[in-house]
């Protein structure tokens, strides 16, 4: 039974009639328990209080309205000064995760009016740096500006942004001050990275066509409709192209390309004439950003110290090739962010101090480092940068949530499903996904995303997570890029296509207990992704496959043992994650549709030969989301499946024999996600799912006033 005391209450026991005539020190006893009931109230009610703060902080990410919350408990709490001290150190650290001033003066404020509050106090002390006798910088903004994706850049105004809208596949145009944007491509998911010119009018972007080619494309961003793009680059021997930056003139794009050796090149391509020039070649490693000085003659990139590690180092490169210089070497992780405005300082982000990012200037002067790094800003997130503003705002996005691992309880016998869903993981919300049950439904594992840019691997690892413990443990596969992962029937380890540290394309075996990878199929870069998975023996696998052509797939039966191998179907039937039921005997596959991982119809092969049958086709309007999983049930008569409608989302239940129908499953919360995203537990009764996050997917924040931290560089001739 829970008391709810006030000092009124007190009182009124201290007169209860009932006290009446006893001896004083029956009364004093009274007093001390009904105090102490009251005191523990008190301290359940701030705890209760602080919870809710902190979840708003941490959890929801509602900066503003945690630091209500903390001022609530301060007030509520006048006569406690421990909780009040705890309250205004969360308050603080809360302000210097938005950037404001105010955190300096809370952090003085328990130096000055709390020093018997010696745990606080050193914590403020820390933060002002009197420590180590460092002052912080003030005044430094950081503002979400939008949520949304995070794939292109800046233009110099801070007024447009460029992005790739995922669910029609088209390179669109933000303006951030208006509040629009509109189409700048209408495309089918060819549509990537994109850099938009320093002036704000033309955009650079990758295109894919049909399998057939690369080219590097720009159009115009003026106006409201869609215009022609023109090819400005192309050749067969070049597998990727990734725009970075435009020079200040808008004469050259600064490139990262991959050749069909895996070799990996930064250069320039020029504009109009879209000739390309080679600044530096480094067997497979490529840069996450490249940005040019503000005067044109330097570029500043970041890249892998080696080719077995993903720690990265900055580098800054001579537009005429003439010079290469290693600017930032240290043995943490180095990020290129950008420069300041006026060309003193390179910018980085860099896990130094403390293990969590943090923006960094180094002052430049000639082309050369003139000095050492200073911390400009700390734990500015995992965010990538997407250019610095004419006015000297550095934007950056961020990869806040893309969903939240979900199970869903469902009995299949009925067709319903049973109770809300449940999220059992509840660390690093919002950046987990392809949740897969063991073998032995004892373990989910997990991919975890806690990488600083969107299109790399850095600490995107495996979690596993005990069922009877809740523990989670962690693997780091030594991969590049991986992507759709399966386990092996023992449980041992897990298969999974990718790239690893060599850019070698294939198929690689993870241990899952050590993360240990080994090759087990290379297979050619422009393949994509081979989505492997084990026989129920663990004697062979299936995985998908590039034809000869280079424009369609099949799907491959290998023997693990003598490497054997055997083409189970051929091009034209069939396309994307291989689904193989429980007893070996049938894959099921999506149509072969190239619409952005959705398929109109179901196809099954037979592994052992014979005709492919239709099992479920949809209207014209609808489409099966058979990139995210089908996940067979475990008597294997039949598989789950997504129906995406125009306005809602399905689950149905495809068997092999008889009528597919749809189960009674909310699945309004779930997101399209990515490869891999369902996967039903070995008892049939629930299913994992990827939920829609309690954050959002991508922001785009700004750091601003930060130019007023930065020391002048050691000028020594003319700046670079």
């Amino acid at each position: 039974m829970k008391f709810r005391l006030t000092l009124t209450t007190i009182l009124n026991l201290l007169w209860c009639p009932a006290l009446a005539g006893r001896k004083p020190a029956v009364a004093i006893v009274a007093l001390i328990a009904a105090t102490a009931l009251l005191v523990a109230d008190q301290a359940d009610t701030a705890k209760t209080m602080m919870e809710a703060a902190r979840k708003m902080e941490v959890v929801d990410g509602d900066l503003n309205g945690a630091i209500r919350q903390y001022q609530a408990v301060i007030d509520a709490n006048k006569q406690d000064r421990a909780i009040m001290a705890d309250a205004l150190v969360r308050m603080a650290g809360a302000y210097e995760k938005l950037g404001h001033a105010e955190a300096r003066k809370i952090h003085e404020r328990l130096v000055r009016d709390y020093a018997d509050q010696t745990e606080a106090v050193a914590l403020a002390r820390a933060r002002l740096g009197d420590a180590q006798g460092v002052e912080r910088p003030v005044g430094i903004a950081l503002r979400k500006v939008w949520d949304g994706d995070t794939s292109g850049t800046i233009s110099q105004d801070g007024r447009r942004l460029s992005y790739q809208d995922y669910a029609a596949g088209n390179l669109r145009v933000r303006d951030l001050v208006g509040g629009t944007d509109h189409p700048i491509t209408v495309s089918d998911y060819n549509v990537f990275e994109s850099a938009i010119s320093r002036d704000g009018t033309q955009v650079a972007y990758p295109w894919i066509n049909n399998l057939r080619g690369l080219e590097l494309r720009i159009t115009s961003v003026q106006g409201t409709s869609v215009v022609p793009s023109r090819r400005l680059f192309a050749s067969d021997d070049v597998e990727w192209i990734s725009p970075m930056d435009w020079s200040p003139d808008g004469k050259a794009i600064a490139v990262s390309l991959q050749r069909g050796d895996q070799t990996a090149q930064i250069g320039l391509v020029t504009v109009p004439e879209g000739s390309l020039r080679v600044l530096k070649s480094v067997d497979w490693r490529g840069p996450t950003r490249i940005f040019f000085s503000p005067n044109g003659r330097e570029l500043g990139f970041d890249l892998p110290v080696s080719d077995t590690s993903d720690q990265r180092d900055v580098f800054l490169l001579a537009v005429d090739g003439s010079r290469e210089v290693s600017a930032v070497v240290h043995p943490s992780q180095d990020v290129m962010m950008g420069w300041s405005p006026d060309g003193q300082h390179l910018l980085f982000a860099s896990d130094r101090q403390g293990g969590s990012m943090g923006l960094w200037a180094l002052p430049i002067a000639e082309g050369k480092p003139r000095g050492t790094p200073e911390l400009v800003k700390a734990s500015i997130g995992t965010g990538w940068s997407l250019g610095v503003t004419s006015n000297g705002a550095l934007y950056m996005g961020t990869r806040a949530g893309d969903g939240d691992v979900g199970v869903v309880s469902i009995d299949l016998a009925i067709g319903k499903q049973i109770g809300p869903p449940a999220r059992p993981i509840q660390t690093f919300i919002g950046s987990n996904s392809q949740p897969h049950w063991s073998p032995d439904g004892k373990h989910l594992a997990y991919v975890s995303a806690r990488g600083f840019h969107p299109t790399s691997n850095r600490d995107r690892i495996i979690a596993i997570q005990s069922l009877e413990t809740s523990n989670v443990r962690e693997i780091r596969p030594r991969l590049s890029y991986f992507n759709q992962f399966s386990w092996s029937p023992d449980g041992r380890s897990f298969l999974t296509g990718g790239t690893d540290l060599k850019g070698r394309s294939g198929v690689f075996r993870i241990d899952a207990q050590t993360g240990e990878t080994a090759p087990v199929v290379v297979l050619s870069p422009q393949g994509g992704n081979a989505y492997p998975q084990w026989s129920l023996d663990g004697k062979r696998i299936y995985y998908r496959h590039l034809l000869p052509g280079g424009e369609d797939y099949g799907v491959l039966e290998r023997d693990v043992v003598t490497s054997r191998e055997r083409q189970v179907i051929g091009g034209g039937i069939a396309n994307g994650p291989i689904n193989l039921s429980p007893d070996g005997r049938w894959i099921a596959m999506g149509s072969h549709d190239r619409s952005g991982g959705l398929s109109s119809a179901i196809v099954l092969i037979p592994v052992e030969g014979g005709e492919p049958r239709e099992l479920l086709r949809v209207r014209e309007t609808e489409r099966l989301a058979t990139f995210q999983g089908m996940p067979w049930t475990p008597d294997g008569r039949g598989f789950l499946v997504r129906k995406r409608l125009p306005r809602a989302t399905e689950l149905w239940y495809v068997p092999i024999a008889g009528d597919p129908r749809k189960l009674d499953v909310d699945a309004s919360q779930w997101t399209t996600g990515p490869v891999g995203a369902l996967s039903l537990h070995p008892d049939g009764r629930q299913l994992a799912v990827l939920l829609q996050s309690s954050k959002p997917g991508r922001e785009v924040w700004a750091l601003e006033d930060f130019l007023q931290a930065l020391k002048p560089a050691q000028k020594q001739g003319a700046l670079c």
